[in-house]
């Protein structure tokens, strides 16, 4: 039994087998800079989460290899159509995200922009909250997606 455990594992290890996570790549040190507000704060919470996902590590300004500045970082609520009676029917959320990727030799600016549309409930104020803030996390993950992507195009043209 040793035997065969043996030579499986010496043939997986001799074919170049390693795990899906493993990741060789150096971490990219990255400052943000913002202004101090609630959704910047929560955003930067997503980012601290997701920073294995990202390939990168919160840096200060010092230290960093690159700055991502937030310029414009908001979310709107809209009344999209109303029922018969005038009460709304259907709510859009819009989010936006525009950033500067930065480093000492070379700078590039970014914008994102989602919507999304929801059944707005006029009985349940507190479900509508609640969608919003489901709304809001996809949102985020957007973002991340789209953050990341830039990240690892502009550092690659380095």
């Amino acid at each position: 039994m040793k035997l065969y455990l043996s030579l499986i594992l010496f043939i997986l290890l001799s074919c170049g087998y390693s795990p899906v996570n493993e990741s060789r790549d150096e971490l990219l040190s990255v400052h943000f800079s913002f202004k101090n507000n609630p959704l910047n704060q929560s955003l930067l919470a997503e980012i601290k989460k997701n920073t294995p996902f990202l390939n990168l590590e919160l840096s200060s300004s010092v230290d960093a290899d690159l700055e991502v500045e937030i310029i414009n970082h908001r979310i709107g609520k809209f009344l999209n159509t109303t029922d018969k009676n005038f009460f709304p029917a259907v709510g859009t959320l819009d989010y936006q995200f525009d950033f500067y990727l930065k480093t000492n030799a070379k700078s590039e600016f970014v914008e994102f922009f989602a919507n999304e549309d929801f059944a707005y409930d006029t009985d349940s104020i507190l479900s509508n909250e609640q969608k919003i803030e489901e709304i809001k996390i996809n949102f985020f993950q957007q973002a991340l997606v789209e953050l990341s992507f830039r990240i690892s195009n502009f550092s690659s043209n380095l």
